[in-house]
């Protein structure tokens, strides 16, 4: 995949595995060349529509020991994404 910015084909360090839910992963990737954050939302092909933990790599799994995210980072985000204009140019400078 490549940055929608700058067009760098993402590496796998610059990818972290964020979760998976009924056979979709969550990505977060950041590129190193101009630094844009993406969320990523991928489904699983396999035959029962559903992924589990199988269909995973080491590399993948690293994350499972995060600690959940809370309620309160919850609400900020939501605030936050409520009042984006879509001005990544903007955003990046802050």
């Amino acid at each position: 995949m490549r940055c929608p910015s700058c067009g760098s084909v993402y590496e796998v360090s610059e990818m972290q595995f964020v979760g998976s839910k009924d056979g979709y992963f969550l990505l977060s990737m950041n590129c190193s060349k101009c630094s844009l954050p993406v969320w990523v939302n991928v489904f699983s092909g396999n035959n029962s529509g559903k992924a589990s933990a199988k269909d995973l790599t080491i590399n993948d799994i690293r994350f499972t020991d995060m600690e959940p995210i809370s309620a309160n980072e919850v609400v900020e985000f939501s605030q936050y994404i409520s009042s984006f204009t879509g001005d990544f140019k903007k955003i990046l400078k802050q």
